[in-house]
């Protein structure tokens, strides 16, 4: 366990150091990179945090710098890493948001998006949906504890003195982005079928009932069968996101170890 004496230089070294990851991590993370939230509120609990971690460190990494330079580097070694681990939590969650846009893109919702500001771009309404409800199984879970637990232990995974990504973590990386997109397609399998069906049987009426104006009435109708689906499926989802959310805890503890 720490202690933080106010007047030691050395503890206000590696308190920066480790403030320096936890910002880019903060300011990535779903909670907060809300732009209605206060860029002091960010900054205050990215302090507190860090004050917490350098409390319950075992022991103190050796910093020892040949100048201000390596210094500088070093710090800002710590802030990209930051930002790579807070860019993967986001991927996760954005994992529910391309779900539930492959959704509406099949289903012919793709014309309710409305302007998001969190992201930046337009969001439909299956996908804002799908993300929303990850976010709440996800405080659910108590998976920001699990995500705190992961912040402590990425100090002694990826010490702070040690070397910036390896190639094995750039393979980690992309070996993510293909899980994520694989999963999000998984997630809406069972729509998109029935979507699918769905668009066979009515080109089969188009065909055999020409008086039948299926144009008019495929939009409607696949509208209805998407909601209809995600009602019978949001009982399932929360023990499949339950372990999507593990998996992918599993996966971010595997990647720093391969850093």
């Amino acid at each position: 366990m720490g202690e933080f004496f106010p007047l030691e230089l050395e503890n206000w070294l590696v308190y920066l150091f480790i403030w320096a990851r936890l910002m880019g991590i903060v300011f990535l993370f779903p909670f907060f990179n809300y732009h209605g939230i206060p860029m002091v509120l960010r900054i205050w609990l990215s302090l507190v945090i860090a004050l917490l971690i350098f409390l319950s460190m075992e022991g103190r990494p050796d910093l020892d710098f040949r100048g201000p330079l390596e210094m500088v580097l070093f710090l800002g070694k710590e802030v990209l890493t930051g930002l790579a681990l807070g860019y993967l939590v986001t991927l996760m969650f954005s994992i529910f948001l391309n779900a539930g846009q492959m959704a509406d893109l099949k289903a012919g919702l793709m014309l309710s998006g409305v302007f998001d500001p969190q992201f930046g771009s337009q969001v439909t309404f299956m996908g804002n949906f799908y993300y929303l409800l990850a976010l709440a199984f996800f405080l659910t879970l108590n998976g920001h504890h699990y995500f705190l637990q992961a912040l402590a232990d990425s100090y002694i995974i990826i010490p702070i003195e040690g070397p910036f990504m390896e190639q094995a973590g750039v393979a980690g990386v992309i070996r993510l982005f293909a899980d994520m997109f694989a999963l999000a397609f998984k997630l809406v399998a069972p729509i998109i079928i029935i979507l699918m069906i769905l668009d066979i049987a009515l080109g089969l009426i188009a065909k055999t009932v020409p008086q039948v104006h299926v144009f008019i009435l495929g939009l409607p109708l696949k509208i209805t069968f998407s909601m209809l689906l995600l009602a019978m499926l949001l009982p399932v989802f929360g023990t499949v996101w339950e372990g999507l959310i593990g998996d992918f805890t599993q996966s971010l503890m595997q990647f720093m170890q391969g850093w």
